[in-house]
């Protein structure tokens, strides 16, 4: 999906979730740090992704703010006609891992940074305060922290 060997990231990301689309299943994706190096800014990927059918990606919630393009949570309901029916039983948190390093004395890639870190908290606290209901977390990151 990304360099030398894709001179079209809208294609590549299009071939790489046809099968999910012609089975018509929802799915969501995360920008990992390499999303940039092809045709499309990493705002680009993810105004892509975002725009596909059946996705359930997200640009980062409105108001925030928050460093990167694909921040944000799904959650997962309860069975109809159960006592968890309504209530978030598995809450899916996807954070955009960034480009490259910032900092000049670490090379390489990126990491989650400070502001996705306390929306990852006050969303998470939110959650479990609103729903009055203790359930399960799952993050998805690709670089969760610094290289050393």
């Amino acid at each position: 999906i990304f360099g030398a060997d894709s001179t079209d990231a809208a294609k590549s990301m299009d071939a790489a979730i046809a099968p999910a689309i012609t089975m018509n299943l929802r799915w969501a994706a995360v920008l990992g740090n390499h999303d940039q190096e092809g045709t499309l800014s990493r705002e680009g990927v993810m105004r892509h992704l975002v725009g596909m059918k059946n996705t359930l990606s997200r640009f980062n919630p409105e108001g925030v703010e928050i460093d990167g393009f694909g921040n944000y949570n799904l959650e997962v309901g309860g069975v109809e006609g159960t006592l968890l029916a309504n209530k978030s039983v598995l809450n899916l948190y996807f954070l955009d891992s960034g480009d490259r390093s910032t900092v000049w004395w670490i090379p390489g890639y990126g990491w989650i940074k400070a502001s996705q870190q306390a929306w990852f908290k006050q969303t998470s606290l939110s959650l479990q305060v609103n729903k009055l209901v203790i359930c399960h977390h799952l993050g998805v990151i690709l670089t969760p922290c610094t290289f050393y």
